[in-house]
C-alpha cells in the first residue's frame, strides 16, 4: 500500500496540472484567447482551486514561462549526459561547446510553434520586456557568464582587451550571446524548422569569434 501524500505534494501536483494545462492552451490559442475558466475546466478543476495559487491570469503565466525554461535546463543537461557517454566518461565539458550546444538545443526549441509563441511573443507583450528578459536572465545568464569566463581563460579571445575579460566585460559578452539567441530565435519561430541549421551556423559564427 503506497504511503498518503502530504498536503505538499497534493499541491504540487495540482499546480503541475494547471501548468501544463495552462501551457497547452496558451500555446494552442494564445494567451489573449484562453481564460481562467478554460484552464480550470481542462484541467478537471474549479476556477477557485486556479485562483487558490495565482491571484491571474498574467501569474499562472509566469510559471508557464518557468516550466518552459525548466524543460529547455533539462534537455540541455541530457545533451551534455549524452556527450559525456559518447566520450567515453564523465569529462569536463569544453566551454565554447557547451554554449554552442545549448544555443542549438534552444533554437530547437524555437521551432515548436507553441512554445515560440508564449517564450517569445505572448511573455514579453503580456510581462512587459524588462520582466520578461529577468526571467531569462534568471535561468541562463550566470551560467553562460561562468562559460564565458572559462573559454576567455583558456582560449583567451585575441579581439579582446583587458575590459572585456574582467567580471564586467564577461557578463556584456554574455548577455550578447542571450541576445543573439533571442533574435535567430524569433527567426527561427517566424520561419520555420527549416532555419534551424542556418541560425544554428549563425550563432557558432558569432560565438567562435567572440571567443576563439
Amino acid at each position: 500500500m503506497s504511503p498518503r501524500r502530504s498536503n505538499a505534494e497534493r499541491t504540487e501536483t495540482t499546480k503541475a496540472q494547471l501548468v501544463g494545462t495552462a501551457r497547452q492552451l496558451f500555446g494552442e490559442r494564445g494567451y489573449a484567447a484562453t481564460t481562467i475558466a478554460e484552464v480550470a475546466g481542462s484541467a478537471g478543476l474549479t476556477t477557485g482551486a486556479l485562483y487558490h495559487h495565482w491571484p491571474g491570469k498574467e501569474a499562472l503565466l509566469v510559471d508557464v514561462v518557468h516550466d518552459i525554461h525548466r524543460e529547455l535546463a533539462v534537455r540541455i543537461r541530457s545533451a551534455g549526459a549524452a556527450r559525456d557517454v559518447e566520450a567515453g566518461g564523465d569529462v569536463e565539458d569544453e566551454p565554447v561547446g557547451a554554449l554552442l550546444r545549448s544555443g542549438l538545443e534552444f533554437l530547437g526549441f524555437c521551432a515548436d510553434p507553441a512554445v515560440a509563441r508564449l517564450l517569445l511573443l505572448d511573455a514579453p507583450a503580456v510581462l512587459g520586456y524588462e520582466r520578461w528578459r529577468r526571467i531569462d536572465e534568471q535561468w541562463w545568464l550566470s551560467s553562460t557568464i561562468r562559460l564565458v569566463e572559462r573559454a576567455l581563460s583558456a582560449r583567451g579571445g585575441p579581439g579582446l582587451d583587458a575590459s572585456d575579460r574582467d567580471a564586467a566585460g564577461c557578463r556584456r559578452l554574455a548577455l550578447v550571446l542571450l541576445g543573439a539567441l533571442t533574435c535567430l530565435g524569433h527567426e527561427v519561430a517566424m520561419t520555420g524548422a527549416a532555419t534551424v541549421g542556418d541560425a544554428g551556423r549563425t550563432y557558432e559564427v558569432l560565438l567562435r569569434s567572440l571567443l576563439c
